[in-house]
């Protein structure tokens, strides 16, 4: 009797571990990189960017809103911009120059970034020379 009642228990705790073990989500990749959107949140990155200063026509204010990780949001070319965000790990600052160069005009116009990438809080601020170069100096993720 003891001997079956003990490996009942040994096929019961086994039985308990193996859906346990089957409940625990695959190993994720890159500390970096999560690998699903946790509850309650709609995608690992949501960022605000926003311009401000002189466009070629007088004040200049606009504001679009990204989401990468699923994309969406209201930057015009979100797929591309998160593309080329995942590219840098999310730092703004080191966006590569893109394309020709912008007419030298001064009408500066400031980019403000705020809210998560991958998660993780971001607050970024620059000033560009204008419009234009605000846009080729982050590869188009400030074109908009």
């Amino acid at each position: 009797m003891r001997k079956r009642l003990g490996v009942l228990l040994a096929a019961g705790l086994a039985a308990t571990a193996a859906t346990a073990v089957s409940a625990v989500p695959a190993a994720a990749g890159p500390a970096s990189a999560p690998s699903a959107v946790p509850a309650g949140a709609s995608s690992l990155t949501s960022l605000t960017i926003t311009k401000t200063g002189t466009g070629w026509g007088g004040p200049l204010y606009k504001q679009v809103t990204l989401e990468c990780e699923p994309t969406g949001g209201t930057h015009p070319t979100a797929e591309d911009a998160c593309g080329r965000l995942v590219a840098v790990d999310g730092q703004f600052d080191k966006l590569p120059l893109l394309g020709p160069a912008c007419p030298p005009v001064w009408a500066p116009v400031t980019v403000t970034v705020t809210g998560t990438w991958r998660l993780q809080p971001v607050s970024f601020t620059k000033t560009y020379s204008s419009d234009c170069d605000a846009g080729v100096r982050s590869t188009h993720v400030f074109r908009f």
